[in-house]
């Protein structure tokens, strides 16, 4: 009986699952290709084929269905019972209402009054991505992302509508998940969902005294209570080297060196052929694995993640390896009134730095010196020359290696006191641990001058922060025609660095290494170092945000900011701004001009700051150690006064007033913004230098100079073709920046001409290539202009302040390094089950120092060391100068990203949702007139907390590491 029950209930559930079907068209009658279907609230679903039909089988019969296409809006439809279906899709015009991430919200397109661009996860760029800036590399106005080496542990410089302070230019911040201050490469390009960029003062100014360079909204993955998931994200990848220096091999070399008259019979010996940088040199191999959990219930949701990433750079001394981990979980009780969450994160990463000096013995080596000896060992015999030595031996033996752990914890509680009323508190805390290392081998060049050197630090970074907000949002009126949406919040943040160094020489044994830094037998004053810093920021911040029918829309809002860094007359800073919008197509008189879907004007204007260039107890009169005395037969430490007081020291300021227009027309096929802005900073750090005895010291940090960049972007998103097998659009954006420095004196603190940049060619050791001045832009070239070569080979430079000879005084303007016209252009394309991308990125109008043609492209050493296979070896009858004959045209245009992909249909595979595998290649090729490596070069060299960093951009460094063209299979999965 028993059994006979079981199988009746067996029957009457299975007879209540249906097999379902129909097809699926646009409004015009086309049958659609590709369109999701899915029984809602479950990871059963399927697409439908090149017949716009779908089959689903052992569908309940009180299930509904979900269908959902790119550029159609999303229809969910109960089956009751039903078994054919013939689905028709409208065109999305909803764009509108997409939701954007905001400062401390969201709003969506339509409200928005700043501007703020988004690039979601469909639009990110393809392949290799280490952090959040290579998915953005080119995709927004105004937004300039350089990768100017091949390093693979090194970050991306990221600049905003244009340079913006003197020193220390960190770029835009960045806010992960709404935790301000953040650092890009502690996220994984997988976790991430989306992208904002507040581009304007109105938007950022919530953000207050670390605001100028704009900021970076990221917005990470989280899980849905709707479905379960799991994803795997693979690649392999294969770097090889994009481009490296045209040296002349051995035969070339003696040929020269022959036709020259140089007598190189003591290198008659040496018979090998050695490709310098090719030995140097290799294919790197990348992997990246990423799985992620996801899913949820009713009252919570949970996501879960782990990369790992896996790269070989093409120097064969570096490589980086990282762990991510991720967790997102959210708890609702109290009839959802009541949300809890909680995140984790975690990163691991081990990398290992190339010497990029290594790069300039490459350079000089002769070719006819072997890599190897007959028995196997290093060559060493130019190990003592200058600029020379066996940069395959130093790759070998010595190394720069460092370690670093990132952990944070973030909470959230939010509850909704009524509706509309809603009050969240949260809590964050990180830890960043890094632990470096260096050794210098004292068996080969870089390490014999010291006979051995080590150098072991470490570092570490505490941030703790506390928001608390309230949010109001209420619709009222006719029709709620009226919305009013606003916050108010208070933010405490506090900032320890704590860091020590130790450096020790001359070792005994040459394998001990940095990690036997106790073996050295030379360890002198000042080697040992250790240091201590803190700042804390208090805030208080508010927005409201009104809109009539979309119609009229302003928002204002105010930060007020104190900070410890600050100078005791100005701890605490204001930071207001203001921004309105008019949805010119809701108008009456624009009801029948059906071609255009909406039309909105923005003007917007706020004052943002910039505290992160300054430097924690930079107000205040600081003693350091300088040298010893003697006292009662002890050497002692002795003390100065190093830092002079400065209580007014304060915040850079930036204003600026935003103009724009969004449209979206002809059934939103053609969609865009245009907008100019003009940005004004004033109060800007930089370091004078002043008379003692007026001071104890002979520098001081002081707020001084101001800077203005004026500018116009556009962007255009087209859809050429959209039909049911085929669509293709294509997205442009351009953007022109004007930089200008307007002042850098005032009554108290003055300075002239800043010189600035180092080209560091051999015999021009110490003469500058820029210049800071009033009237010009940052990256301005100044140097001896040349305007070609005499007969003879000689240099023809002219005499600016005809006097009658050439000198520093006949230097002058020749060109910047700052581009009239940045631009990207993507084009996407979808045929059945296939799709494909294709990105240019470019600049027009910028200047680039080609330095080592200056110092490699001449004859002066070539009878010791190597040359450029260069027409100038033989031509060129002096030393080379550092004069405008090496400035060169850096405009170009860059294949930088390239990707074919294949969605597989899944249907009759129940565990298996979604498989997709797809080809990526990236900087395939340049189009250039430049005649060096590269016409995009990094806006500095080493960090950004350098001195002068960021002010002489746009040399290509004679340590040029060659960058990398990277091919990538990858594969997408979902169960």
């Amino acid at each position: 009986m028993m059994f006979i029950v079981i199988w009746t209930l067996s029957l009457n559930l299975f007879a209540q699952n249906l097999t379902v079907s129909g097809t699926v068209k646009d409004a015009a009658g086309e049958l659609l290709t590709g369109v999701t279907v899915q029984v809602q609230g479950t990871s059963t679903g399927t697409v439908t084929d090149a017949d716009g039909r779908f089959v689903l089988q052992n569908v309940p019969s009180s299930a509904s269905l979900e269908i959902s296409y790119v550029g159609m809006q999303t229809v969910i439809i109960p089956v009751d019972g039903r078994t054919d279906f013939d689905i028709v899709l409208e065109e999305d015009t909803e764009l509108l209402e997409e939701v954007v991430v905001v400062g401390y919200g969201t709003q969506t397109r339509r409200e928005i009054t700043g501007s703020i661009a988004n690039v979601s996860e469909e639009h990110f760029n393809k392949g290799i991505n280490r952090d959040a800036s290579d998915l953005l590399q080119g995709k927004v106005a105004g937004l300039i992302i350089t990768s100017g080496s091949g390093d693979v542990t090194r970050s991306s410089q990221i600049r905003l509508r244009g340079t913006s302070t003197l020193q220390n230019d960190q770029g835009p911040m960045i806010v992960i998940d709404g935790i301000p201050g953040g650092d890009m490469s502690t996220v994984s390009p997988s976790d991430i969902e989306s992208i904002s960029v507040l581009k304007d003062a109105s938007s950022a100014a919530i953000y207050g005294s670390r605001a100028a360079g704009g900021v970076i909204l990221i917005t990470t993955k989280r899980g849905s209570g709707a479905k379960n998931l799991m994803q795997y994200d693979g690649y392999v990848s294969m770097d090889v080297v994009a481009n490296k220096p045209d040296m002349m091999n051995a035969a070339q070399w003696r040929a020269t060196n022959r036709e020259l008259d140089n007598d190189i019979s003591n290198y008659d010996s040496y018979t090998a052929d050695t490709d310098w940088f090719g030995e140097m040199l290799r294919t790197g191999i990348s992997t990246n694995h990423s799985l992620s959990l996801s899913g949820g219930g009713s009252k919570h949701n949970y996501r879960a993640s782990y990369t790992y990433l896996d790269r070989t750079g093409i120097a064969r001394d570096n490589y980086m390896k990282r762990h991510s981990f991720r967790f997102q979980f959210q708890q609702r009780a109290i009839d959802d009134r009541l949300r809890v969450g909680l995140t984790g994160s975690g990163n691991l990463s081990d990398m290992r730095f190339p010497f990029a000096d290594d790069f300039i013995l490459a350079y000089n080596m002769p070719p006819v010196f072997p890599v190897y000896n007959e028995d196997g060992s290093y060559f060493t015999g130019a190990n003592n020359n200058y600029d020379q030595g066996n940069p395959v031996q130093n790759q070998d033996q010595n190394y720069r290696k460092a370690s670093s752990n990132y952990f944070y914890g973030a909470g959230d509680l939010q509850f909704d006191i009524a509706e509309g009323l809603n009050v969240k508190a949260s809590l964050y805390k990180s830890r960043f641990s890094n632990d470096y290392s260096e050794w210098q081998d004292p068996r080969n060049s870089r390490g014999q001058g010291n006979n051995g050197l080590a150098i072991r630090q470490a570092r570490k970074w505490d941030r703790e922060l506390m928001e608390w907000t309230a949010n109001y949002q209420s619709n009222f009126g006719g029709n709620d025609s009226h919305k009013l949406d606003a916050i108010i919040g208070y933010s405490w943040e506090n900032n320890i660095y704590s860091g020590q160094r130790s450096q020790a020489t001359d070792f005994i044994v040459s394998s001990m290494g940095a990690d036997n830094i106790q073996s050295g037998n030379s360890l002198k004053i000042g080697e040992v170092t250790s240091s201590k810093n803190a700042y804390k920021l208090i805030s208080f911040f508010g927005r409201a945000h009104y809109s009539y029918q979309d119609r009229y829309m302003v928002t204002a809002t105010v930060r007020r900011d104190g900070s410890s860094k600050f100078g005791q007359n100005h701890k605490w800073g204001t930071f207001p701004s203001a921004s309105a919008a008019w949805g010119i197509s809701q108008e009456s008189f624009m009801k029948d001009v059906s071609w255009v879907n909406d039309l909105k004007f923005r003007v917007g204007y706020g004052v943002t700051g910039n505290q992160d260039g300054l430097q924690p107890y930079k107000s205040l009169e600081l003693y350091s150690a300088a040298g010893t005395y003697y006292s009662n037969g002890a050497q002692l430490i002795a003390y100065k006064i190093s830092q002079n007081a400065n209580p007014d020291l304060k915040w850079e300021s930036t204003a600026m007033l935003n103009i724009g227009f969004d449209f979206s027309l002809f059934n939103n096929r053609l969609s865009g913004t245009i907008e100019w802005y003009d940005k004004q900073t004033s109060d800007m750090l930089y370091t004078y230098d002043v008379s003692t005895p007026t001071y104890v010291y002979n520098e001081i940090q002081a707020n001084v100079g101001d800077m203005s960049n004026q500018g116009i972007e556009l962007l255009l998103n087209i859809d050429v073709v959209k039909n049911r097998r085929f669509t293709y659009t294509t997205s442009v954006n351009l953007a022109h920046n004007k930089n200008k420095v307007t002042k850098l004196s005032n009554e108290l603190y003055s300075t002239g001409r800043i010189y600035t940049g180092d080209p560091w060619i051999r015999g021009a050791s110490g003469v500058t290539s820029h210049v800071v001045e009033v009237g010009y832009p940052i990256g301005q070239f100044y140097m001896l202009k040349c305007t070609g070569l005499t007969e003879d080979g000689k240099y023809i430079i002219e005499d600016i302040n005809d006097d009658g000879q050439i000198t520093d005084d006949d230097r002058t303007y020749v060109g910047d390094s700052q581009p009239d016209l940045t631009f990207g252009w993507n084009n996407a394309f979808t045929w059945k089950n296939w799709d494909a991308s294709i990105f240019f990125r470019g600049t027009v109008g910028n200047k680039a120092l080609n330095n080592p043609r200056a110092a490699y492209g001449n004859n002066t050493y070539i009878s010791g060391a190597n040359a450029l296979n260069d027409e100038l070896v033989t031509t060129l009858s002096e030393n080379s100068r550092v004069t405008s004959f090496y400035l060169e045209d850096a405009s170009h245009i860059r294949l930088d990203n390239m990707a074919v992909g294949y969605t597989f249909n899944t249907q009759s595979i129940g565990w298996l949702e979604k498989a997709r595998v797809y080809l990526a290649g990236q900087n395939l090729f340049v189009i250039t007139g430049y005649k060096g490596l590269d016409p995009e070069v990094e806006l500095f060299r080493g960090e950004a907390t350098d001195s002068g960093a960021g002010l002489s951009p746009g040399i290509e460094p004679r340590n040029y590491m060659p960058k990398a063209r990277s091919f990538t299979f990858g594969v997408n999965l979902t169960f």
